[in-house]
């Protein structure tokens, strides 16, 4: 559980003050007590870890109820679109209320068995209690906060606010809509909307004013610790939690003096009276004991959880080297906190991303050039078509029409030069349309504006290549100070998984692949398993494999054997009833006597008959009944091979990740011989150079 934790998160301002209405509401005034509604009631949670001794530590907790009510500025509806993070329709102003989540909260309802279906629509339960309510400042819902305690998973987390809500709430008649928040890790609670209305098969009747007991709550809180002790020791876990009241604390608060109806009649008038004075006194001297009591808690809270940090950091950095910590304070000063593999994550996304932003940059840089340069040489282009043009015409106006000598080749002058000038024309239109493309990217009109624009590109071109290049030079110096921090904390990893193993030296040696494998399967059976235990398991797999295979393979083998079997037994019953055909009929035996090939067919089933009985032998075939026994046994084998197959399948990926680790531990082990064979060259080296030294 997390340390002086408020239940409030980000968006949850609500919570975290008693005179400040729901931000789902629209007025920003201070709420009406009422006399018979639960404003706005803090609980303290104590956590204890004893030792059998008794307390050993304490850490606050939070349990609040308020009272969601128009009369506030709230709707039933938006507060159960702000909790639910769902888009709800509120009926009643025609309005969408939507509010957006980073995290989206679970959220779940609760009713009594008799109630109708619709209950389970979110935005029609809300709407209904908004039709139900008439007055404007009717008391729409409760709702209660409450800490989830940070040992439990999410699902166990889960299970415990159902059980208590159903047990609480719902079968005395609410209906519960829960929303649990995990937008801090740290601080995951549960905000809990109860009808105030009894609920039928036929809607919501009225208004069950018992449920507004000041006395329920007090009987909430305290079965809210039994249900979360209940769970928390279920689980394995020591801490326990308890309500205590200021007095138990060790809050010396005073008490207030009992203020007659005269005396209330003045104050509300505003007149103020000696005990009003006394007791307001009072509340702000209790609010400031109240206030320092829960700083110290607070503070003394956070000085165990630093200290833990500082435990727990000092405990990882022993498996870094002096070099590795550098690495690692190097990066925390890019991530602005401790390098974990998260955020480096995190941030090599992000690095990415921006590595990409200056790509997309100088690919653009590259582009604008080219596009400026082709447009440059479009216009120049241009002008020589023009001044070719002008070339032309002079030359056509240049000619003397009153030589009727030259007539001819005037005119020929005449119609090469129009000619030509149609074709540049034609060339400079061309030139023109390709400047279209130039003219819309880059936002110019005319040759004038075209040769500013160049102009002043050319000028901040040099410092635009600039800052591309030197933002790449930062973004690769963070890069490789990130690298080198995920190398150290993967072998920060690898060291701290092979101390697991002392009597393995070859487990310093893993790679951080196989260290994640090896601290997934410690996790997953919450103990050490040692690497012998994995050989066992990986034996028994195979063996298991192989019988599965054997199975198979018998399958196989006796359908092959049977195959061939049956050519014999066919060969068999021919031969069998050529035979008997001769024995049983008198007329054929006689035949023998005088046909030769009679004789010869006779004898040759005898022998035929002979060999193939002595080859279904050899195949393990008495006979035909033998044999269709045999078939039909083999037909079911076969039916169970798909079956089989699959079953050894399911072994061979079910144990992938000790195969891994086994790879992993073998290679590691190599490299630890290379590592030594490399250390005693260097030890042979060393000695060879210092011999030397001494016959010098």
């Amino acid at each position: 559980m997390r340390k002086g934790a408020l239940i409030h998160c980000k968006q949850c301002r609500a919570v975290a003050s008693q005179q400040n209405a729901s931000p789902i509401g629209d007025s920003k005034t201070k709420p009406k007590q009422s006399s018979d509604s639960f404003n706005f009631v803090s609980a303290q949670w104590i956590r204890i870890a004893t030792n059998g001794r008794g307390l050993k530590s304490m850490a606050i907790y939070h349990f609040s109820a308020q009272v969601i009510s128009r009369g506030k500025g709230q709707s039933a509806v938006a507060s159960a679109s702000y909790r639910s993070g769902e888009k709800l329709i509120d009926e009643r102003t025609g309005e969408i209320k939507y509010y957006k989540r980073d995290v989206q909260p679970e959220s779940m309802i609760l009713a009594p068995e008799h109630s109708p279906e619709w209950v389970q629509d979110r935005q029609r339960l809300w709407n209904e209690i908004e039709q139900a309510e008439t007055r404007k400042d009717a008391q729409l819902a409760r709702e209660i906060n409450i800490a989830l305690p940070v040992e439990l998973s999410n699902d166990q987390q889960r299970e415990l606010i159902r059980e208590y809500i159903q047990e609480q709430f719902v079968n005395k008649g609410m209906v519960a809509d829960i929303a649990i928040h995990r937008d801090d890790p740290n601080n995951p609670h549960a905000h809990v909307m109860l009808t105030t209305r009894e609920i039928s098969e036929d809607g919501f009747g009225k208004k069950n004013r018992e449920w507004n007991d000041r006395k329920l709550l007090e009987q909430w809180r305290e079965q809210w610790a039994k249900y979360a002790n209940r769970s928390l020791e279920r689980e394995g876990f020591q801490e326990r939690i308890s309500h205590l009241s200021h007095e138990a604390r060790g809050l010396e608060v005073l008490p207030t003096k009992h203020e007659g109806h005269v005396v209330r009649e003045m104050e509300r008038k505003g007149i103020q009276t000696e005990i009003g004075n006394y007791n307001r006194e009072v509340k702000e001297y209790n609010q400031a004991v109240v206030d320092l009591q829960k700083y110290r808690e607070e503070k003394k809270a956070l000085e165990q959880q630093q200290a833990r940090q500082e435990a727990e950091r000092q405990k990882k950095e022993r498996f870094n080297t002096p070099t590795e910590r550098v690495h690692l304070q190097e990066a925390s000063k890019y991530l602005k906190s401790d390098p974990t593999f998260e955020n480096i994550q995190e941030r090599q996304t992000q690095l990415d991303k921006w590595e990409k932003r200056l790509d997309n940059h100088a690919q653009y840089l590259r582009w604008k050039d080219q596009s400026i340069e082709k447009a440059s040489e479009h216009y120049r282009w241009i002008d020589s078509f023009k001044q070719q043009i002008q070339q032309e015409q002079k030359r056509i106006e240049n000619i003397n029409w009153l030589n009727p000598m030259k007539l001819k080749d005037n005119r020929m002058i005449k119609d090469q030069s129009e000619r030509k000038i149609e074709h540049l024309k034609g060339e400079m239109k061309y030139h023109d349309e390709k400047l279209n493309y130039y003219r819309e990217k880059l936002g110019f009109s005319t040759e004038t504006e075209f040769r500013k624009l160049e102009k002043a590109y050319q000028q901040e071109r040099p410092e635009l290549i600039q800052k591309n290049r030197d933002q790449r030079q930062v973004l690769n110096q963070e890069r490789d100070a990130i690298k080198n921090a995920q190398k150290a904390l993967e072998n920060r990893f690898v060291r701290e998984v092979a101390s697991k193993y002392p009597e393995r030296p070859e487990m310093a040696h893993m790679s951080f692949k196989t260290a994640l494998q090896i601290h997934t399967l410690n996790q997953s059976e919450n103990r050490i398993v040692s690497i012998e235990e994995i050989k066992q398991a990986i034996h028994k797999r195979d063996q298991k494999v192989q019988q599965l295979q054997s199975q198979v393979d018998h399958a196989h083998n006796e359908n092959n054997r049977l195959y061939r079997a049956e050519g014999y037994l066919k060969g068999y019953l021919k031969a069998n009833e050529i035979i008997e055909k001769y024995e049983n009929n008198p007329f054929l035996k006689g035949k023998m006597m005088v046909s030769k090939e009679a004789k010869q067919e006779y004898q040759k089933a005898l022998s035929d008959r002979q060999q193939y009985g002595e080859r279904l032998k050899e195949f393990g075939v008495k006979d035909s009944p033998d044999f269709l026994k045999q078939r039909a046994d083999n037909a079911q084998l076969l039916d169970k091979v798909p079956q089989i197959q699959e079953q050894a399948e399911s072994l061979q990926k079910g144990t992938s990740i000790l195969d891994g680790i086994m790879q992993g531990v073998e290679q590691a082990t190599r490299e630890m011989e290379r590592q030594q064979k490399r250390e005693h060259q260097k030890t042979k080296q060393k000695g060879k150079y210092k011999g030397m030294e001494r016959e010098l």
